[in-house]
This record gives C-alpha cells, sequence and structure tokens, in this order.
C-alpha cells in the first residue's frame, strides 16, 4: 500500500486539498486552490503544505504528535473562522473518499484491499488528534476573550474612580453612593 500510495501521491493530495477547500464559498475556493504566492493567500497555502505534511506523515505511519504541526496550520485558521468541529476537520474524513476516486482500478484484489482498511484506520487517528488540536485552539481564543472583557471591565472600574473618585463605601453603610443608586 505504501508504494501505491507514493506512485499516486500528487493526485491523492490535489484530491484532498479540493476536499479541504469545500468548507469556503465556490469563490473562495478558486482563489484558495490557484493562488501560490503565501502573502496573497495565506489560507491556501497553509491548507495545501498541511495536508502535505499530513499525507506524508499518514504513509510513513509515523506517531499521532507528528500530526499536530501540520493540523496546527489549518485548525488555527479554521478555529478563528469560527467553523464548528465538525465542518472544521472533516476534511480529514473526506480523505478516505479521495483514496477510493484515485485508487479506484488499483484496488482489485484482497491484498490491497486490506492495505487501504489499515490506512483509513490510520485516517481515523488522525482525526481524532484533529479534534483534539481544534478543541485547544477553541478553548485558547475562549480565554483569550475572556482576558479582553476583563481588561475592558478593569479600564472602566479604573476610568470610573478617576471620574467619580473612589470612596470605597461599605454597602451596609448609609448615606453613601450606593443608597443613591438604590431602587425601591
Amino acid at each position: 500500500m505504501k508504494t501505491l500510495l507514493g506512485q499516486n501521491r500528487d493526485g491523492i493530495v490535489r484530491g484532498w486539498v479540493r476536499a479541504a477547500l469545500e468548507i469556503y464559498p465556490s469563490g473562495m475556493v478558486a482563489f484558495y486552490g490557484k493562488e501560490k504566492n503565501s502573502f496573497a493567500n495565506p489560507v491556501g497555502t497553509a491548507i495545501t503544505a498541511g495536508i502535505e505534511g499530513l499525507f506524508d506523515a499518514l504513509v510513513t505511519d509515523a506517531p499521532p504528535v507528528e500530526f499536530v504541526p501540520h493540523l496546527d496550520r489549518i485548525l488555527q485558521v479554521r478555529c478563528v473562522q469560527d467553523f464548528p468541529p465538525s465542518q472544521a476537520i472533516w476534511f480529514i474524513f473526506a480523505l478516505k473518499g479521495v483514496l477510493r476516486d484515485v485508487l479506484a482500478g488499483e484496488l482489485k484484489d484482497a491484498a490491497a484491499l486490506r492495505g487501504l482498511i489499515v490506512f483509513e484506520s490510520r485516517i481515523d487517528r488522525m482525526a481524532a488528534c484533529a479534534f483534539d488540536v481544534y478543541a485547544g485552539y477553541q478553548k485558547k481564543i475562549a480565554e483569550i476573550r475572556v482576558n479582553e472583557i476583563r481588561n475592558r471591565v478593569s479600564t472602566l472600574s479604573r476610568m470610573s474612580k478617576i471620574r467619580y473618585g473612589d470612596p470605597e463605601v461599605d454597602p451596609e453603610q448609609k448615606g453613601g453612593p450606593i443608597d443613591k443608586v438604590r431602587c425601591e
């Protein structure tokens, strides 16, 4: 199977990149798929480079830890673009269909089919890793948002103390600014 995958690498990678870009609107797919300049097309080049690395790691039966840098390239962008996890990692499962299409004429004997099944189990392992990577980025983005809100509140609090003073009145004490705000 390794030889067969190596011989068909370019076709498989091209098909997988196309499948990975299907999540985007059709006008964007054409741009992401054709523009090779990494400054003009950071999303398309990140997806292409990530997929090439992922495919090579799959073919060499690399441990899951070696998927992470390649998944990072793709999933960082998809997390910021706010895709749900199922859509963000779907491109991994799409590889199975690409393999079947590209290798259809080659998968005639039982040994080749067994090899494909083993390879597809590696794809499933990579999908589990991708979900963990994506969840990590979602957590990081949530932390950034919380810190941003915290900083805004802190800034507003400082600004209000500068403008209105800082009486530090006990809420139980009568006559302080807290009483003026009470609704009855």
